[in-house]
């Protein structure tokens, strides 16, 4: 079952005055790694923003999947699951497509199984299943 929305994630052309901004306004930089994504690195800070998380990025991990270059703003939401195959199958079965296969993701914000879908409108959609949660609490 989806459980709730973890995260917006938000493409910026400058990433430091993004996240100099977000300082300002009293948002906390929970995060902030980079990780390699076949074969290229990308910087991933997290940010609190009340209840809810933004990623931020000058690129998304997933915009060579899609052959294109996104534009800037909002570019997917993250839903978390408690039983990610379950939810993957029904978002399938409600028109979404896969971007890749689910996998296996380690890095600082700890351990998840991830899915990649587009919805039939075309939103980018990310489902979660969290093993090890090394982040914050929203």
């Amino acid at each position: 079952m989806l459980t709730g929305l973890w995260t917006i994630g938000i493409k910026v052309p400058d990433l430091e005055r993004e996240l100099e901004f977000h300082r300002q306004i009293g948002n906390e930089i929970v995060l902030d790694e980079t990780l390699e994504i076949d074969g290229e690195f990308f910087r991933v800070p997290l940010v609190k923003m009340g209840d809810k998380y933004l990623h931020l990025a000058e690129k998304m991990v997933y915009e060579d999947w899609l052959g294109k270059t996104l534009p800037y703003g909002m570019t997917h939401l993250v839903y978390m699951s408690s039983s990610l195959d379950q939810d993957v199958d029904k978002a399938l079965a409600g028109g979404a497509e896969m971007m890749r296969d689910i996998a296996e993701v380690s890095a600082g914000f700890g351990e998840r199984r991830v899915a990649f879908m587009i919805s039939p409108s075309g939103w980018i959609v990310e489902f979660i299943e969290i093993k090890k949660n090394l982040v914050p609490e929203v």
